[in-house]
């Protein structure tokens, strides 16, 4: 006869941690060194365009999340989800995006291809109650490139003048989820900010003039905030229905703002000026809010909305013409499998979603927001040992009123969850 004894044990594979904790390092340094993951004009504007850095379930329904659980995924976008996860797991996760854009403006168009790391994460569970993440992704991006061709006011000269951004913010992430009660969940993200933005802005006289201006202003930023989730789940028969809502302060970042001034002429050469400024940044307040229907483990459909208070922020105290942004998200999954299928398209799971952002800029008097749909597949790995998560969003931000910039754009995301049973030794006799 065969006895079988399952002995907890916590983080059992040495090897496997110090080989994933690597992985995690040289993941962070890329992420971190050869940040220029947009070619938007339009991350000109604020702290740039704004990164989707959220698990591939979420990004296949339209960027859902809020009171999204599942037990092999790392819900950061609400942590209180995480109280939720196999206690059974050590969950390693890995984000991956290529987006295609296209500009338009008037008669004239041109393309982009932008690709980059969107997310970072590993976390298990401490406790029955109790699970912690952490987690590296960027939070805003900027990677544009605007030329101007200038009449000097008085003059028949005309000047040329350049405009370059490039760099971004990452946060890393410690999040926490605690199971209060039976259907009552809450959470807690720590966020460390970090990164830095490059700004710019080149003139150059037309005419054969030597005269050249380089103002280039360098932000460097590193603070701490935080933001608060829960979950909710009342359960109606066959019928689950889950409750959530999320909210951040307003917090001010500390930031180091470097201005480098240069005039070069031929017939004085280059003057240089130089000036340091020691300040801070605000990141908004915000909430959320979002509900999820479960019916059995098969079907689930969700929505979110999020409002996030940037007309209320400062950049080195002074307004930043920003505005308040909205962010609308429906979603819908269905998992085939009912944990006897052997057919491969009767194992995966199917999502699909849609989202409208009202984004937080306005040029030219124009709102510069964005909407698109969605659809993703889940694909588990062999033995359960993971997931792969692909999904494919179609979308447009911007607009071609007032001679100004459409994109319409195509992003492929790979999101790749492997699960390792540390956590489990097995003995027999």
């Amino acid at each position: 006869m065969c006895n079988i004894r399952m002995i907890v044990k916590p983080f059992y594979s040495t090897k496997k941690i110090i080989a994933l904790l690597g992985i995690s390092l040289l993941s962070l340094t890329n992420l971190v060194t050869a940040q220029n993951n947009t070619s938007s004009p339009y991350s000109y504007y604020g702290l740039g365009e704004l990164s989707q850095s959220g698990s591939g379930n979420s990004i296949s329904m339209g960027g859902t999340s809020l009171a999204y659980r599942n037990g092999g995924v790392l819900n950061i976008q609400n942590p209180a989800a995480l109280a939720h996860i196999d206690s059974l797991k050590f969950i390693f996760n890995v984000g991956m995006a290529a987006k295609y854009t296209n500009l338009n403006q008037g008669d004239e168009s041109d393309s982009f291809n932008d690709y980059n790391l969107t997310r970072l994460a590993f976390g298990f569970k401490v406790s029955s109650r109790y699970s912690t993440a952490f987690s590296v992704s960027p939070y805003s991006n900027l990677g544009y490139e605007i030329t101007k061709r200038e009449k000097v006011i008085g003059s028949e000269t005309y000047l040329n003048r350049a405009l370059k951004g490039s760099g971004g913010l990452n946060q890393l992430i410690w999040s926490n989820g605690v199971k209060v009660t039976k259907n009552l969940s809450l959470g807690i993200n720590g966020i460390y900010l970090f990164g830095n933005n490059t700004r710019d802005e080149i003139i150059t006289l037309e005419s054969g003039s030597s005269y050249v201006y380089d103002n280039k202003t360098k932000l460097n930023s590193q603070g701490l905030y935080f933001n608060l989730g829960a979950q909710y789940q009342l359960n109606f028969g066959k019928y689950n229905f889950t409750l959530a809502a999320k909210y951040q302060p307003k917090l001010a970042v500390s930031a180091e703002q470097v201005i480098q001034v240069t005039n070069y002429s031929s017939g004085v050469g280059a003057v240089r000026y130089e000036d340091t400024d020691e300040g801070s940044f605000d990141v908004p307040e915000s909430y959320g809010l979002g509900f999820g229907i479960n019916r059995g483990k098969h079907l689930w459909i969700g929505g979110d909305y999020l409002h996030e208070k940037w007309s209320d922020t400062k950049v080195f105290n002074k307004d930043n013409n920003l505005r308040d942004r909205d962010k609308f998200s429906l979603g819908i999954e269905y998992k085939a499998n009912d944990g006897y299928a052997r057919k491969f398209f009767k194992k995966m799971t199917y999502r699909l979603g849609g989202f409208y952002d009202t984004g937080y800029i306005t040029v030219e008097d124009e709102e510069i927001g964005a909407m698109g749909v969605s659809l993703g597949l889940g694909i588990p790995m062999a033995k359960n040992t993971g997931m792969i998560n692909v999904a494919l969003e179609f979308g447009f931000s911007g607009t071609t009123n007032n001679n100004m910039v459409r994109e319409d754009f195509t992003r492929i995301t790979v999101d790749i969850n492997l699960f390792e049973r540390w956590f489990v030794k097995r003995k027999y006799h």
